[in-house]
């Protein structure tokens, strides 16, 4: 990712700006709540448990632990700014999904407070994002890389939807905590390509020399 997406980038940043927007100024109606009635819908005991593994894999340590066991795993492989640039983009979406649920305020569907943007949404959006798209430098076989990645995309799919199951989150604040999450993930992994690019070019340079 040499080339800034720029045009897609502000829109996604556009398309978020008003979905804060519409969460800061209107209470939950339509879309939300018949969403979030249809998910509820599907309780059962084992859902339960699933729902409920999915939300204490997002909590501070427990989302720390697994974070570090995949930044020590760059770091042995000897990609050092692929593993820097996670734990940089991982305390960014953590930092700036506070922030925002802070200026936002919206009351949850469970009563609590700061309810847009979906933390858990947002930071496994960065996490799953990231890994999806440097799995390819410490995973070489194409048929692992593919389990690898399906993975990935459970793993966010399920947290996405634990969000509406536990009734914790409105169906915007989980599309708010997506967003959010490109917004943070995309300047982080084009930082991280160009850094690269330039460190293999000016090595390639200086060999030549």
């Amino acid at each position: 990712m040499r080339h800034f997406p720029t045009p897609a980038y502000l829109l996604i940043l556009f398309l978020f700006t008003l979905l804060a927007a519409y969460a800061h100024g209107v209470s939950p109606q339509g879309f939300d709540v018949t969403l979030l009635n249809i998910v509820q819908g599907w309780k059962t005991s084992l859902l339960d448990q699933l729902m409920n593994s999915m939300t204490f894999l997002g909590e501070t340590w427990p989302s720390i632990i697994l974070a570090g066991f995949v930044v020590l795993w760059f770091w042995v492989k000897g990609y050092r700014r692929e593993a820097l640039g996670l734990v940089v983009a991982l305390v960014a979406i953590s930092l700036i999904g506070s922030l925002i649920k802070g200026i936002i305020d919206r009351t949850r569907p469970d009563g609590g407070q700061f309810s847009f943007a979906s933390g858990h949404t947002a930071y496994f959006t960065v996490f799953t994002g990231y890994l999806y798209y440097y799995m390819v430098r410490v995973v070489r076989d194409s048929r692992w890389l593919l389990v690898w990645r399906a993975g990935l995309i459970l793993l966010l799919v399920l947290t996405a939807i634990s969000r509406l199951y536990l009734n914790v989150h409105w169906p915007t604040d989980v599309l708010g905590g997506f967003l959010l999450g490109v917004l943070v993930l995309v300047p982080l992994v084009w930082i991280v390509d160009s850094t690269i690019y330039d460190y293999d070019l000016t090595n390639e340079q200086l060999q030549r020399g």
